[in-house]
């Protein structure tokens, strides 16, 4: 189905480009007629429809009052989980847990042909005294950047019976817009970080990260980004530039965010090392175990002239230098050399968690690093 095709509607207002939503709501009753039609719309249009709700029985009996949700759910057309089977698996609120959920739900309905997803969250979880509830904000910040592909809409819901006036004042913002009143409006920071440019990068960074440069097309990174071609080249003037663009921005550059997290944890500076590795592991699972984006690139682009080498090395060798400077500082006069085997041990570990699906390599070479450092 073509981007330009889809119409999507929430309580009477037409999403357009909009892909991240806050609704607003006054009460159950209101929530249910809004994301009622909501569901009912994407389902009889062909597209998948995912809702986490408090009691997904109690949900689909309701909705099997006017259309045969009993086909769609054996179908995998419409999936419905509880809370405990999202939000607070495990008994708590995880961020990176969510995000790595939503981006397999996301890419489970591609794979299973659906031509767009609908994803809505019953938020009514969202209370004082829940276990991780402090990481929402994070959530909801991220969010936007995990559904910059093509056909997406997600909706989080609030309801102003469950949620506070100070809930829901501080994640509007986090979202393109709100509907309130059957109107939408655009967020406070929308439209200063949605800008076509920001947007292709946005596309970028989900579309590259998860199916590799080659098998992403111009037209997919102009239908996930929501900008005219003329627009897109107008930014970039080659899939190239916008290749060595996405490797030199601030959200691709990971092991920034993975340095300031072991500095932070640590209570010595020899516990940096093991920390990195630990981080790495989290930073794995959050990302649903898509791996290091310029370890992937240099897969994919074997020619050392392709602009987007110099990009690949420069970073890596970021990674490397401070490695070496973390074993300096604990008085090893061997710092170059160890430096690099621990270099080889986070990018052999993140390439074996890659392809198994699993941070224990990154725990193994943790173990192997700290006793490289004590001999």
């Amino acid at each position: 189905m073509p981007a330009a095709a889809r119409a999507v509607s929430l309580g009477g207002a037409e999403l357009g480009r909009l892909r991240h939503v806050c609704g607003l709501f006054d009460g159950p009753d209101d929530e249910a007629t809004t994301l009622d039609r909501f569901v009912a719309e994407g389902l009889i249009t062909g597209e998948r429809v995912i809702h986490a709700v408090e009691s997904p029985d109690a949900y689909l009996d309701r909705l099997g009052a006017f259309i045969d949700v009993s086909a769609a759910v054996e179908s995998g057309q419409l999936r419905v989980l509880s809370w405990d089977d999202s939000y607070l698996a495990g008994g708590a609120f995880s961020a990176s847990g969510m995000l790595a959920l939503l981006r397999r739900l996301l890419r489970e309905g591609q794979a299973r042909g659906f031509p767009a997803t609908r994803l809505i969250g019953d938020m009514g979880w969202v209370q004082p005294g829940v276990r991780g509830v402090e990481e929402l904000a994070a959530y909801e910040g991220e969010v936007g950047r995990v559904v910059s592909r093509p056909l997406v809409s997600v909706v989080c819901a609030y309801d102003s019976h469950r949620n506070s006036p100070a809930e829901i004042s501080a994640v509007v913002p986090l979202h393109q817009a709100a509907l309130v009143g059957r109107r939408l409006q655009l967020a406070p920071r929308s439209s200063r970080e949605t800008g076509p440019r920001a947007r292709i990068l946005a596309a970028a960074g989900t579309l590259f990260a998860e199916n590799g440069i080659a098998r992403t097309g111009v037209d997919s990174l102009i239908d996930a980004a929501g900008v005219a071609k003329a627009t897109f080249y107008r930014h970039f003037p080659s899939k190239d530039a916008l290749v060595v663009a996405w490797l030199e921005d601030p959200r691709t550059r990971w092991f920034d965010r993975i340095r300031a997290v072991a500095e932070a944890r640590a209570a010595t500076p020899a516990d940096v090392i093991p920390q990195l590795f630990e981080a790495v592991a989290d930073w794995l699972e959050g990302g649903d175990f898509v791996g290091c984006p310029y370890l992937n690139t240099s897969v994919e682009v074997s020619d050392p002239t392709h602009p987007a080498s110099d990009a690949v090395r420069g970073y890596l060798a970021e990674i490397g230098a401070y490695l070496e400077e973390c074993v300096a500082a604990g008085g090893r006069d061997d710092a170059v050399q160890l430096g690099r085997e621990l270099h080889a041990l986070l990018a052999g570990s993140i390439a074996l968690g890659v392809a198994n699906r699993t941070s224990s390599y990154v725990m193994v070479a943790r173990d192997a690093a700290v006793e490289l450092i004590r001999q």
